[in-house]
């Protein structure tokens, strides 16, 4: 019998996008973490709290999914997507920046759908996600999403580059990270730069499943070298938010996908190469993400929902044995029928911890405070659920 010709076109594509995805595969997928020195804030006796909005008066029906980064100088950069809905042709890329994290620039369109789908030279359905890494050189990188079909099954990851603190963008380029097509992967979170330069950026993948793992990126020569790695596996947890505990050893909180409605934890004991099956903790999980990061005591922060069925209360919580348990710290927003969701932690090179997410749907924004705000806060912790003390 003749062999099918559609099968062997399938499969004389399948190789060839295999080729070109190994093609990409020249840094392995493990590497030291890069731990940050104790900040200047940290012996300050003074709690520090504050809010701020990022793009008040924006007024779009839809804003979502904010990241932080400090650039050179020491200027705060927000980016984040809006537009009509999630997935609606209309979505565009929004970048600020600010001095001081109080106050913010007008928020100005760095990517829509028209300018990508020219510099790509294929059709884009529409935006999802960006996140911005600040380089050693100076320069910005911006990893988004562009979705080709449906919905987040059907998106890409790509990147492009600023050398004048997001003025001006490179023409975009799109990551191949899949020989099946190169669909759906996704960026959410905080990325984690390496000792020996590059980054290690939490991703996911949402075909035939949901797949928490990491994106290996390095420059050489004014090239980009990349290589992806899969925590674990099948229809259950994603999204993953990465914590070096130190240079070897890291763990990620994870984003629930099961009727455990519980966040999930998964360790490395060998810089990200292998990593334990991941295993509820006891804080709930609405199906929503999640936030990790160590403090300068060694101690871990955690940003989440506090609810097992909606996105209606963010708090924080602490962990003092490295994910094992944890103690719930304060709640920052509670409001029935609203969402507070997709929380980003970062520390500024001032030490402040910085606190991005979505509020409502329709603002972006930003919670700073110091670790002698923690200190004071977990001190006074009672049987009572504390509020969050007003700015």
């Amino acid at each position: 019998m003749a062999f099918p010709l559609r099968w062997l076109l399938i499969g004389t594509v399948w190789l060839m996008a295999a080729a070109l995805y190994l093609s990409h595969s020249g840094i392995p997928c493990s590497g030291d973490f890069a731990m940050t020195t104790a900040s200047a804030l940290s012996g300050r006796v003074s709690p520090i709290f504050q809010k701020t909005i990022v793009n008040p008066g924006q007024r779009l029906p839809m804003v979502h999914v904010a990241s932080l980064a400090t650039m050179s100088g020491g200027m705060e950069a927000a980016v984040w997507y809006g537009g009509s809905a999630e997935c609606a042709p209309d979505v565009r890329i929004y970048f600020s920046e600010s001095e001081d994290g109080s106050g913010w620039s007008t928020p100005r369109v760095i990517l829509d759908r028209q300018k990508v789908e020219v510099d790509l030279g294929r059709p884009v359905k529409a935006l999802g996600n960006a996140l911005l890494l600040a380089n050693l050189d100076g320069t910005l990188r911006l990893l988004f999403v562009t979705i080709s079909m449906g919905r987040w099954s059907g998106s890409q990851l790509n990147t492009c580059v600023s050398k004048d603190g997001g003025i001006t963008w490179s023409p975009v380029e799109r990551l191949t990270l899949s020989p099946f097509f190169n669909l759906s992967e996704l960026v959410r979170n905080r990325a984690v730069s390496l000792a020996e330069g590059g980054w290690c950026v939490p991703i996911y993948q949402e075909f035939l499943g949901k797949f928490p793992e990491l994106l290996w990126l390095k420059e050489n020569h004014g090239h980009l070298e990349y290589r992806k790695s899969r925590i674990a596996g099948g229809c259950s947890t994603f999204q993953p938010s990465l914590v070096p505990l130190d240079a070897r050893r890291a763990l990620v909180c994870l984003r629930d996908y099961t009727d455990h409605r519980k966040i999930f934890l998964s360790r490395s004991d060998d810089g990200g190469r292998v990593w334990s099956k991941p295993v509820p903790t006891q804080l709930p999980n609405p199906d929503s993400g999640v936030s990790g990061l160590k403090l300068n005591d060694g101690r871990l922060l955690l940003a989440y929902n506090d609810s097992a069925v909606c996105r209606d209360t963010f708090a924080l919580a602490l962990s003092n044995d490295q994910g094992a348990t944890w103690e719930k710290l304060v709640t920052l927003e509670q409001e029935t029928g609203s969402t507070f969701s997709y929380p980003f932690l970062s520390r500024s090179p001032e030490g402040f911890i910085d606190l991005a997410y979505t509020r409502r749907g329709k603002e972006i924004a930003l919670t700073r405070f110091n670790d002698a705000w923690i200190a004071e806060t977990f001190d006074s912790l009672s049987k009572i659920e504390r509020k969050a003390p007003h700015p």
